[in-house]
């Protein structure tokens, strides 16, 4: 049987802060997540690819939630099917696609 039920849920978080050690239930979820994503690494990056894919983090903080390198996170998002967000002014972005399109002939 799970020590924490839907039915008990508000219940349980009540008594936790009640308990101590949590200064509010954002703290409290915010523990859990850290103690689920710690257990389950594929959640962790699933969870960084949809931030990323929804533009609520950078490449980068992806990267870092995904418990993974720049480089090794761009491969997975290339493997899932994520477009991969170009971020600068958009003259510079501009000017680096004319300068690929002209290097490919």
């Amino acid at each position: 049987m799970s020590i924490v039920t839907e039915d008990l849920l508000d219940k349980e978080l009540k008594a936790i802060l009640k308990a101590g050690g949590y200064g509010s239930e954002k703290a409290v979820v915010g523990h859990a997540l850290e103690v689920l994503l710690a257990a389950n690494p594929s959640l962790r990056l699933a969870m960084a690819v949809e931030l990323y894919r929804t533009g609520e983090v950078t490449l980068e903080r992806a990267s870092e939630i995904g418990g993974h390198d720049v480089e090794s996170f761009k491969d997975h998002l290339a493997e899932k099917g994520v477009d991969r967000i170009v971020e600068g002014p958009k003259e510079e972005i501009a000017e680096g696609l004319d300068r690929v399109k002209k290097y490919r002939g």
